[in-house]
């Protein structure tokens, strides 16, 4: 008997690596296309494991951007997070000329300036969404290419960071135009640093992470910094319009959300393979960050309105 289970189970353990072999014959030499097969976590190189709690749905490696690029037209774990990004970088490069026709009319006070920092602020938030879904396209390419497309996803959140104060600064410190600058050079100075941590391959070093996280701290920190010094100087219920401190409320939660969504894994950490293609914390986060700065955006109008109503004066 015991000889007659080995030899069943023999022969069943050779079946099942016939038809692995029959799969895989079944897939071109050198096909890599996300429409011919997707890939399990395990089934991944070290280089593409991110994330342990998405258990399929991965794009083989493709080495090849046009192979990566036609992944755009099929579903895998990266098609939302692709799309939600495309799609805000086109809405927030949109946005602008809309809102121009919509404003300009309004105030024959609204100035050049009005323009410039606004349009600032819609750049930052597009081109940061153009390099994160740039970054997602392209992650199953190489080992080389994700690490840049890495690098350039978190040159896009310096951008956005940088554009989205510039305008807050302007409205908060409407009435003082020194300050305005003051600010304006501590913020650049510090997105700078971020940039140059970020894309010189010196601070690739593990040694040097921490010099790369005091730059990113440092800029995060600036705007809670020039919004206390704002509330100090002009009282809380003026910069609330100035600034609009009640959506840009809205827009840290959201950002929280997204970020603490993202740090802790769920839900696909309490529902396994639930969420790899939709749902997913990584997912939330993108949806979070577009709501979060449509928030920063209905501040910004309200500021404008505020600035540029009649009962308005400098004091």
């Amino acid at each position: 008997m015991s000889s007659r289970r080995l030899t069943k189970q023999s022969l069943n353990g050779q079946a099942e690596i016939s038809k692995s072999v029959l799969r895989d014959a079944e897939k071109p030499a050198n096909d890599h296309s996300v429409g011919s097969y997707l890939l399990e976590w395990n089934e991944l190189q070290n280089w593409q494991q991110d994330n342990e709690y998405i258990l399929s749905g991965y794009r083989p490696a493709s080495n090849s951007f046009l192979i990566s690029l036609h992944s755009l037209g099929h579903i895998h774990n990266e098609t939302i997070n692709i799309y939600s990004h495309l799609f805000g970088s086109l809405l927030f490069a949109t946005l602008p000329f809309i809102l121009y026709r919509q404003i300009a009319p309004r105030y024959a006070t609204a100035t050049l300036a009005d323009i410039i920092v606004f349009s600032t602020f819609f750049f930052g938030v597009a081109i940061c969404f153009l390099l994160s879904a740039t970054f997602h396209i392209l992650a199953n390419h190489s080992p080389r290419i994700n690490a840049l497309g890495n690098q350039l996803d978190y040159l896009g959140v310096v951008i956005l960071m940088w554009g989205s104060t510039i305008p807050t600064v302007y409205y908060g410190f409407y009435c003082d135009e020194s300050i305005q600058k003051t600010y304006w050079s501590m913020i650049s100075i510090l997105a700078s640093a971020c940039a140059i941590t970020t894309l010189h391959p010196k601070f690739r070093n593990p040694a040097l992470r921490p010099y790369r996280a005091v730059m990113y701290s440092c800029l995060g920190l600036s705007s809670v910094v020039f919004i206390a010094h704002g509330v100090f100087l002009y009282g809380y219920e003026i910069q609330r319009c100035r600034m609009s401190l009640d959506w840009m409320g809205v827009m840290a939660g959201l950002n929280l959300l997204g970020a603490f969504t993202y740090a802790v894994r769920i839900p696909e950490k309490w529902f396994p393979r639930r969420h790899d293609i939709i749902g997913s914390s990584h997912q939330v986060l993108h949806f979070m960050v577009i709501f979060a700065g449509l928030a920063h955006m209905a501040g910004l109008l309200r500021a404008f309105d505020h600035i540029h109503s009649e009962e308005f004066r400098c004091t």
